[in-house]
């Protein structure tokens, strides 16, 4: 047993209830439901570039998109391989830094009177506006790119994590501390498994965010990846050649987003966050 587990059973707090067994067959209806709307996008889509309503370059259609993917076919591997790299490895260094400093500003008022006026001074300055100073300051290269991205998603992350430490129940902290548990059990048991949950939603945030980001770091002088190819497309005004790298950054973002919600899933099931939605749908009135 956890000094969190511990201390919820001292405050008499209940655990997690159990997950209700979903009734047949609302996977299937949900997922009907949930293809209507782009299936008449896509319908909507056909009917206004194949009937001339709208011209090719404000809106290619289906055919002209397939065309210009086909035509990229040979630049696109070597672009997802650089794009991918640079982003996971900007992401996680961001994650490591956003929550690293999080917990260093919960833990030491000192910490954060020093480095938390820097911090709010960065956060709401535009990342894009940072890329004349990283040009200056760090030239040309991949260090650069994958710096912006960390930066990005690292700012994020450090707000929400102080966040979450700040709103951990004291009661828990109080009863760890009474049952013997030192500062370090304390954050490692008790703080880290609260948060935890807190922590996912900015967790995914900011993991679509960095594609985002990924494609601000290009502008850094970059000879390859997505971002650099979708600039090379918009040099020629091939808006079918922009639209194709777009849905693919957004099928890469959702890809990412759903492996992250594929290991939240088996990590929060002690958590209240690990029960069925569907109950609390219904609970709200909305299923």
């Amino acid at each position: 047993m956890t000094s969190l587990q511990a201390a919820r059973v001292a405050t008499g707090e209940p655990g997690p209830a159990a997950r209700p067994r979903r009734r047949p067959g609302v996977g299937l209806r949900r997922a009907a439901v949930r293809a209507v709307v782009p299936v008449l996008v896509a319908a909507a889509w056909c009917g206004v570039t194949y009937g001339g309503l709208v011209r090719a370059i404000y809106l290619p259609s289906p055919t002209a998109m397939w065309d210009a993917l086909v035509n990229m076919r040979q630049a696109l591997p070597g672009a997802l391989a650089s794009s991918v790299s640079m982003t996971l490895t900007g992401y996680c260094l961001g994650l490591a830094l956003g929550v690293g400093m999080g917990l260093a500003f919960a833990s030491s008022r000192l910490v954060r009177d020093l480095f938390g006026g820097v911090l709010d001074f960065i956060r709401p300055a535009p990342v894009f506006a940072l890329i004349p100073l990283f040009l200056l300051w760090f030239g040309i290269g991949r260090g650069p790119q994958v710096a912006l991205i960390a930066l990005g998603t690292s700012v994020m992350l450090s707000v929400t994590t102080l966040d979450a430490v700040r709103n951990v129940n004291p009661t828990h902290v109080r009863a760890a501390a009474t049952l013997g548990a030192s500062k370090l059990d304390i954050y490692r048991t008790v703080v880290l498994p609260s948060i935890f949950p807190h922590l996912l939603g900015a967790v995914r945030f900011s993991a679509v965010a960095a594609w985002g980001l990924d494609v601000a770091a290009e502008l850094i002088g970059a000879q390859n990846g997505l971002g650099y190819l979708m600039m090379v497309r918009e040099q020629y005004i091939d808006t079918a050649g922009i639209l194709v790298v777009v849905f693919l950054y957004g099928v890469l973002a959702g890809a990412l987003d759903r492996l992250l919600v594929l290991i939240e899933r088996p990590l929060t099931r002690w958590t209240t966050r690990g029960h069925d939605p569907d109950a609390t749908e219904a609970a709200l009135g909305g299923g």
